[in-house]
């Protein structure tokens, strides 16, 4: 597709090479043991059908921008990605596309998207498009606060975003920015809703996925199987793991 090769740059300008990093893939998640193989497939499967998403977390350095950018490599094949900053994001969405947001928040930098900004990204929710961000807030209670109460969004748009995942620490101080590595990132919380109902919560990393979490068998052994033999091989970037994913078909 034309916007191949666009989507792969989008990916690879996510690493961080003044630090010699790369942005870590769902693959790295799963053996630092923050996913295990059956939530990691319910995500992959979950999003490779179209599923738009934002994960959120209270405090920073948590792993809320690093669950967003790895679930980037199941995303449809057929989207552009397309990144949406302050002042431009009214020019996207004449094509349905990937548009994807720094972060939702009316803190620093200039990337962060709120009030009008916030407004108008959230227009494009339910024309064709999966919308994808990340948030500071450790629950849906809060960002809706946030974002329908405090910003104006519809309710209705608001519902488009089919995920809301919530990811801490589990043990470690929880103020502030961790940087201890005894302690495990843990997606603790996921909400779910189809579009048009009001959000439910489908998962907990106490209990599981409840009887309201969407379940599609056959997709999610796929996602699955293409996991654990991608786990057996050395391809761990953005890119080259969206790559093996579209090639199964």
């Amino acid at each position: 597709m034309e916007h191949t090769q666009h989507n792969v740059e989008v990916l690879q300008s996510m690493n961080n090479p003044s630090r010699e990093e790369r942005a870590r893939s769902l693959l790295d998640l799963i053996e630092l043991n923050m996913f295990d193989l059956e939530l990691a497939a319910w995500f992959a499967s979950t999003v490779s059908k179209g599923a738009s998403f934002i994960t959120g977390s209270g405090p920073g350095g948590i792993g809320k921008t690093t669950t967003m950018r790895s679930f980037l490599s199941f995303v449809p094949e057929n989207l552009r990605f397309d990144i949406a900053l302050p002042d431009g994001v009214t020019k996207l969405g004449t094509v349905p596309s990937c548009i994807i947001s720094t972060e939702l928040s009316d803190h620093p930098p200039v990337t962060y998207l709120w009030d009008q900004d916030l407004r108008d990204y959230f227009a494009h929710a339910g024309n064709g498009h999966v919308m994808v961000g990340n948030v500071h807030a450790d629950d849906l209670a809060e960002i809706q606060k946030e974002i329908v109460g405090d910003c104006n969004v519809p309710e209705e748009q608001f519902r488009k975003i089919n995920l809301f995942v919530f990811i801490c620490l589990e043990g470690g101080n929880p103020e502030g920015r961790v940087k201890d590595t005894t302690t495990r990132r843990v997606v603790n919380k996921v909400f779910y809703s189809d579009g048009n109902s009001a959000h439910e919560l489908v998962y907990t990393d106490a209990d599981g996925f409840s009887s309201a979490a969407p379940r599609d068998a056959e997709n999610e052994a796929k996602c699955r199987a293409f996991l654990e033999e991608a786990l057996k091989g050395s391809e761990r970037s953005l890119e080259g793991v969206r790559e093996q994913f579209l090639a199964l078909g």
